[in-house]
């Protein structure tokens, strides 16, 4: 393990580092492929089966509700096994769900493939990444998350790239030319992270050794790694500070979501944007929401986390109000890079968040519960402001009441009290 170590201090390089950039890369790949790829099939699935556009839109639904639904189960896992063994499981899940996805001949197949992919990316995907990353930095913690974040953020112009696979060799093709890249790419990549900086003789950020203990005899990796400081799953839900972050994220997720799904809509039926114009928009949006992660990644190692998140939960929310105001194509440069700045800040600073209040004992079980109660925000914001288009014949109240309950999630994140926890044994991970 000091050998490994002594590797990579010769290159000037902390691991860590290297773990960010391995996650980051296999989320750009796996999981921006299908996230944003989707609607580059849409078209031609429907055109070869003839199937409804409710019935291929259902996959796309199907994917998101086997995310939710698998969350808190990978959560326990990854606390358990790991994120490199999850990582590898996930790899080789979505690249076979490619490859079946590729060979499919009718409906009831189509989904069994979606729902393969789905708990792939569930295993590859970010939270998974974030659970080992909470480990290799503690006072960069809040930047190391926001560059992970980065692979996401950029994951966009996958659908470009799949776009030419699929005008120059056929959907089928270009699905099995994904699947088999993203295993020779990604699963070199999974089996490269390290689940802990102990696991080869260093500590979090890179930090030297006590002097007393050069070598870690008593406090290296064998004993670090047995324990974690931190709070148990019991006694985390026992608490009022896991229920206030659970609501205020699942607060903020109507209104995010609601954009998120509409936006296109919305800027062709109500502002008067092209096609074209409203899906860029789209892709400026997953660019733009960079500054916003990069930048309250940085500010959550230096301020207080909760004054941080709720900072941008009070952009994402400001956001929503000034959506509901806009009517000219002109009014979308200032109100789409507020709603991404709110978006794009969010995503880092809650992971950061949660390993200061709750710490890392049980990390990965403890966000897939949030994230479990998070997704009905997910699943009610959009519904909630198609319900009211379809009524009114306009975004415009929905975005109004939306941006309300998403300013609730503010005070309610600022209410937060750090919980007490203590240092516990707990088994070592591979």
């Amino acid at each position: 393990m000091r050998v490994h170590a002594a590797v990579w201090e010769k290159t000037g390089v902390f691991f860590g580092w290297w773990v960010v950039f391995a996650t980051a890369a296999i989320v750009f790949l796996t999981g921006g492929t299908f996230f944003y790829g989707f609607g580059a099939l849409f078209n031609p699935i429907v055109d070869e089966y003839g199937w409804s556009r409710a019935s291929v839109s259902f996959a796309f639904s199907l994917r998101s509700e086997v995310g939710g639904l698998a969350a808190p189960i990978v959560g326990f896992m990854v606390d358990r096994v790991g994120s490199r063994r999850l990582m590898m499981i996930g790899v080789a899940l979505v690249a076979l769900g490619f490859v079946l996805l590729s060979r499919m001949q009718s409906l009831p197949a189509f989904y069994g493939a979606v729902v393969v992919i789905a708990l792939g990316i569930s295993a590859t995907g970010g939270p998974v990444g974030m659970v080992a990353i909470t480990h290799w930095f503690k006072k960069r913690r809040g930047r190391a998350l926001a560059m992970m974040t980065v692979g996401a953020g950029t994951s966009g112009v996958m659908v470009l790239v799949l776009e030419l696979l699929i005008s120059g060799f056929g959907w089928r093709s270009a699905l099995l030319i994904m699947g088999v890249t993203q295993f020779v790419v990604c699963m070199p990549l999974a089996m490269s992270v390290r689940n802990r900086p102990e696991e080869i003789g260093l500590q979090a950020d890179n930090e030297p050794w006590d002097n007393d203990d050069p070598a870690g005899a008593t406090t290296g990796p064998a004993s670090l790694a047995g324990q974690r400081e931190g709070m148990t799953v019991a006694q985390a839900i026992r608490s009022t500070s896991f229920w206030r972050l659970s609501l205020a994220v699942m607060l903020t997720n109507l209104g995010t979501t609601a954009i998120i799904v509409h936006q296109i809509p919305f800027f062709t039926s109500s502002v008067g944007l092209s096609e074209g114009l409203a899906a860029a928009s789209v892709t400026a949006m997953t660019f733009m929401s960079l500054v916003g992660r990069l930048t309250f990644g940085q500010m959550a190692d230096f301020r207080d986390k909760r004054f941080v998140m709720a900072g941008a939960f009070a952009l994402a929310a400001f956001s929503l109000l000034l959506f509901a105001t806009v009517y000219e194509p002109w009014q979308v440069l200032y109100t789409l890079p507020v709603f991404a700045l709110g978006f794009g800040g969010m995503i880092p600073t809650r992971p950061a968040f949660q390993a200061e209040y709750f710490g890392l004992r049980a990390f990965g079980a403890i966000q897939g519960l949030v994230f479990t109660i998070a997704t009905l925000g997910a699943l009610v914001g959009p519904v909630f402001a198609g319900w009211v288009y379809d009524q009114t014949d306009s975004y415009r109240l929905a975005f109004v009441l939306l941006a309300v309950a998403s300013f609730l999630a503010v005070p309610m994140v600022l209410s937060i009290r750090r919980p007490e926890f203590t240092t516990q044994p707990i088994e070592s991970q591979p």
